[in-house]
């Protein structure tokens, strides 16, 4: 979820919790100033009465003076009671339903008695008013966290723009490329010190990129130099006589040596510059036929261990890679197959959409997963392997990152497989 919606929705939950909460205490607090304001009314109105009943001297005025009041009951009373407000429930006749009054109770005195004046206010106006209060206010609360929602979003898009394009600069940036990053100008200072920040990791990234590619290209020259030296030595000592038997078994043995060092050297340097992505030309390739091709060179080798061959190509796969690093990818994968394969076993190649498989018998055990593409790692060294370097799946993992193929390690029906999925985006 982006940040701006993240804010957004948690803006309108706070919101939303405050809404619920300020809705009750409104009403009540509406309510209390109603009944507040009522009762201040009847008390006026008791005592305006009650001054007027003082006049009055005997019973039968009395009653007929109370009768020209609905909103006034007065009843004998044995004693004198306190003064009190409260609320009542009365049945309507004229509404035939039970409504909310308010009423105010007293004693008086009339012609030497003691008798209860009881006047009431009918809250029901009250209530309607109180409601069409709180709808309004309902309806006005809404609107205004709406409006300030909308008016939100359009500052934070607005204010949220520098970042974004700081974001596209930096997803679109390729250590290989020097190019000066586009960055929006803007008035927040915290923006004006992120867009710096990433020019000067930019301007880092690149220069040690330079740095290494230099370091990458000396060590191709520096160190294949002595090396190959060291071998020719080795070639014109292996021709001079006489040799002993022991003699000739140590030089052929620092010649094996020498080999692998060659062979190590130029996988690392590989490595180095499929991680430095310095192979820039891209071309239009068919994976099959790069298989087909790859199978052709391992034909030899796969005799002599009586391994057979099965191909499946379902469908044709495309990718726009370097054409170097996919002839490795699936030069090491069918290499791989080979060294590790018992004799007279088998190996699978097939596709399918946009998937290259290949699968090939060995060990009876599944092979560690979380160890598999390490460097170095070899989890076990067959017969005819001792010159192996334990890089060639480090090597296939990285041009599949460097490309974003996903790869994958399966154990299936006594069959180790692996499974390059070559993505549309890929392609």
């Amino acid at each position: 979820m982006k940040l701006n919606n993240k804010t957004i929705r948690n803006y309108l939950l706070y919101s939303s919790v405050l809404f619920l909460l300020a809705i009750p205490v409104f009403y009540f607090v509406v309510r209390t100033v109603l009944l507040h304001a009522v009762d201040r009314s009847l008390r006026v109105q008791f005592h305006e009465t009650r001054e007027h009943v003082n006049a009055i001297q005997s019973e039968q005025e009395l009653t007929a003076w109370a009768k020209m009041d609905n909103d006034i009951r007065i009843s004998p009373l044995p004693a004198a009671l306190p003064d009190r407000i409260c609320t009542i429930e009365r049945f309507n006749r004229r509404h035939r339903e039970r409504e909310p009054y308010r009423e105010m109770a007293g004693t008086i005195s009339v012609g030497g008695r003691l008798y209860q004046l009881i006047i009431s206010s009918s809250l029901i106006e009250n209530e309607d008013l109180l409601g069409s209060i709180l709808v309004v206010q309902t309806i006005v609360l809404f609107i205004l966290v709406l409006t300030m929602l909308w008016v939100n979003q359009r500052m934070s898009k607005t204010l949220w723009r520098p970042f974004y394009a700081a974001l596209r600069s930096m997803r679109n940036y390729e250590v290989n490329k020097r190019t000066d990053p586009a960055f929006m100008t803007s008035t927040t200072d915290e923006f004006n010190e992120l867009n710096k920040a990433i020019e000067q990791l930019f301007s880092r990234s690149h220069q040690l990129y330079l740095q290494q590619q230099e370091f990458t290209e000396n060590a191709a020259h520096e160190m294949q130099t002595p090396v190959a030296i060291f071998q020719s030595k080795l070639e014109l000592l292996m021709q001079t006589s006489p040799l002993s038997r022991e003699q000739a078994e140590l030089i052929n043995s620092l010649d094996g040596t020498t080999r692998r060092l060659t062979k190590l050297n130029k996988t690392l340097l590989l490595l180095a510059k499929i991680e430095n992505n310095q192979y820039y030309s891209l071309e239009r390739i068919n994976v099959r036929e790069t298989c087909e091709k790859m199978i052709g060179h391992l034909d030899v080798l796969a005799e002599e261990k009586g391994i057979n061959i099965h191909e499946g190509f379902n469908s044709d796969i495309f990718v726009h890679a370097n054409a170097i690093l996919i002839d490795i990818l699936i030069g090491n994968l069918l290499a791989n197959a080979v060294r590790h394969n018992l004799n007279n076993g088998r190996i699978y190649v097939a596709s399918n959409d946009n998937t290259l498989t290949v699968g090939n018998t060995g060990n009876g055990r599944p092979l560690r997963t979380e160890r598999i593409f390490a460097r170095f790692h070899k989890q076990t060294r067959p017969e005819g392997s001792e010159d192996s370097t334990g890089l060639g799946l480090a090597i296939v993992k990285n041009i599949c990152t460097l490309y974003r193929y996903d790869i994958r390690y399966d154990y299936i029906n006594n069959l180790h497989t692996f499974s390059v999925v070559f993505t549309p985006s890929a392609n």
